[in-house]
């Protein structure tokens, strides 16, 4: 707490993720402490009341300091505990039950809201371990980004059925904090060997009603004196939060004509859209692209084409431009240039035909009309050619800064993704040996990139790099999701065919930009200024400089650094001059 505010890197990583791993809140004398009380309690729910001498224990965690000191800042200041301290998976049938959260169907009771850099979570489970858990040991899981997740969970993923290769076991160490935004996709999975004691509280913002509590009024009707004569429907309306009736709260339904309320409290809440059977879209694919920003479509190129795509590149080795190095500064990934071998589209028959299979093959076209719809154009294609020691490729990208023509959006039903990048996987992409690398869940997040992510010397758990086979293929949001590349550790050089889509909708590059290429005789004789806005749609560039119009007292005039700027030598004049003068 030596800082006034958390770190961008510690807003980054819950932003992202949904949790967040705080070391060493503890120290081991508190945990002998807090481990011998549970002891002589056992397992009761009634940590902080009683007449046990134990209480103050975790009367004291309730509002440990550290704890409060994170709590204001994400849950917000008048957070309050909305369910008592429990030890997790000691619960009969928790362990193995459905994984609890997601953020669709929204639940606004528990949901992670953010603008403009005002953030109130309105639920946060804090875990404190009071044993080491390392990594295979079961339990506590946690699916990275979930917390802003805008497709309903899979069945197979909530019941473990299938985990898709999502979910995330925190190792954490005696005394460690984890703090878990409440619509985070969470839940106990089996131990390994015996459980390990992770000691739950957990909060809700200030206004925020999520259950009831367990004090004398939770079995109390709070009703107004004419209730006797009110209808059922009527008092299904009244109800008051933390009274008996509130948690959950009546449902009222209709056709229309007549008002009833339901006999289960299955939540009703019409959508204006329906699912469409014909579509052709997988659910858990659509849903792991809206959560990481990536997905993987496996097995897709036969033995065959492998070969031939694998001989074309053979054959032109010597066409294969090594790039600089591009590591950025990184400790961890630095290493030689990048080998590239561009041009594939363009090489001479039949060497060019595996790669042209690629650009409009069936299974692109139909996740590429979800991606991001119809229109969408490739801009050539090229193979990684990385060897032993390249260096990686510096993490970039994202959403914060907004980039609208590389950005995502999902709005009723539909994926917006503006720029999507694939690559054809030539050979196996091994754990641990290099290549594409992202953190999922990046596309969403509205705090800047740290720079230990950037040089992944600092990776804080976020960076994921997909393990693939030959034949498979990587679909990433290119400008959305935050990705790059981890230096290539592996003896036998990377293969993956790059290609980039970009929607109709914006540009990324090319095209008619220049006033009198686009306008002909129609610019002529035009002021700076109005010269100025006769381009054509240029690339959305974070550090592309184009003329910009600046108002200063009264008068409009042309604004920009003109180095290397391709209006550089037509726009330097006075305002209000005529080009040409």
């Amino acid at each position: 707490m030596d800082n006034e505010v958390m770190t961008n890197e510690e807003n980054y990583a819950f932003d992202v993720a949904g949790y967040l791993h705080i070391p060493g809140v503890l120290s081991q004398e508190e945990v002998a402490a807090l481990n011998e009380a549970l002891d002589a309690i056992g397992e009761s729910e009634m940590l902080l009341g009683g007449d046990s001498p134990h209480r103050e224990l975790f009367r004291d965690l309730l509002v440990q300091p550290k704890l409060v000191w994170y709590l204001n800042q994400i849950v917000g200041h008048g957070f309050r505990l909305d369910q008592a301290p429990r030890l997790l998976g000691q619960r009969e049938g928790e362990v193995g039950a459905p994984l609890g959260g997601g953020d669709e169907p929204r639940n606004p009771s528990l949901a992670y809201r953010i603008q403009q850099d005002r953030r109130s979570c309105q639920g946060v489970k804090a875990v404190w371990a009071l044993e080491d858990v390392e990594e295979g040991d079961g339990g506590f899981v946690v699916v990275q980004a979930s917390h802003k997740s805008n497709v309903e969970t899979p069945d197979d993923l909530a019941t473990g059925v299938d985990d898709m290769g999502l979910l995330v076991q925190p190792a954490l160490k005696a005394g460690d904090l984890f703090l878990v935004a409440e619509p985070t996709l969470q839940g106990v999975r089996p131990w390994k060997d015996e459980p390990k004691r992770l000691l739950s509280y957990w909060y809700a913002a200030r206004a925020a009603i999520q259950s009831n509590p367990v004090g004398p009024y939770s079995e109390t009707e709070s009703l107004p004196g004419w209730a006797d004569e009110a209808t059922p429907a009527q008092k299904a309306v009244m109800y008051v939060p933390g009274y008996k009736g509130s948690s959950p709260p009546p449902v009222l339904n209709t056709d229309g004509e007549e008002t009833w309320v339901e006999e289960d409290s299955t939540i009703v809440h019409p959508s204006i859209y329906m699912r469409d059977p014909d579509s052709g879209i997988d659910e858990k694919e659509f849903y792991f692209w809206d959560l990481n920003g990536y997905l993987v479509v496996r097995g897709l190129m036969d033995e065959q084409w492998l070969a031939e795509a694998n001989e074309a590149v053979d054959k032109f080795q010597d066409r294969i431009v090594v790039g600089e190095e591009l590591a950025r500064g990184s400790v961890s990934q630095a290493g030689t240039g990048r080998p590239l071998l561009p041009g594939l589209l363009d090489l001479p028959d039949p060497y060019n035909a595996p790669f042209r299979r690629m650009i409009a093959h069936p299974a692109v076209v139909q996740r590429m009309n979800w991606m991001g719809g119809s229109g969408y154009r490739m801009g050539g294609a090229t193979v990684f050619c990385a060897v032993e020691g390249t260096s990686g490729h510096s993490l970039h990208d994202g959403n914060e800064p907004m980039t609208p023509s590389r950005g995502y959006a999902f709005k009723n039903g539909r994926s917006y993704a503006e720029t999507v990048t694939i690559t054809w996987q030539l050979r196996d992409v091994e754990p641990g040996l290099g290549g594409f690398a992202c953190v999922p869940g990046s596309h969403k997040t509205q705090y800047s990139m740290p720079r230990g992510i950037r040089t992944c010397d600092d990776a804080m758990g976020l960076v994921v790099q997909p393990v693939m086979k030959a034949g498979d293929v990587l679909f990433f949001m290119d400008g959305g999701c935050t990705h790059g590349a981890l230096v290539w550790k592996n003896p036998i050089p990377r293969r993956g065919v790059l290609i980039k889509y970009q929607s109709k909708n914006v540009n990324w590059g090319g095209g008619v930009l220049d006033p009198q290429d686009r306008w002909g005789d129609m610019v002529e004789d035009m002021t700076e200024e109005q010269f100025a806005v006769m381009r054509g749609p240029e690339r959305d560039g974070r550090h592309r400089t184009v003329p910009r119009l600046v108002v200063e007292d009264g008068q409009v005039f042309v604004s920009y650094d003109a180095e290397g700027d391709s209006y550089a030598s037509k726009l330097r004049r006075k305002p209000g001059e005529k080009r040409g003068t």
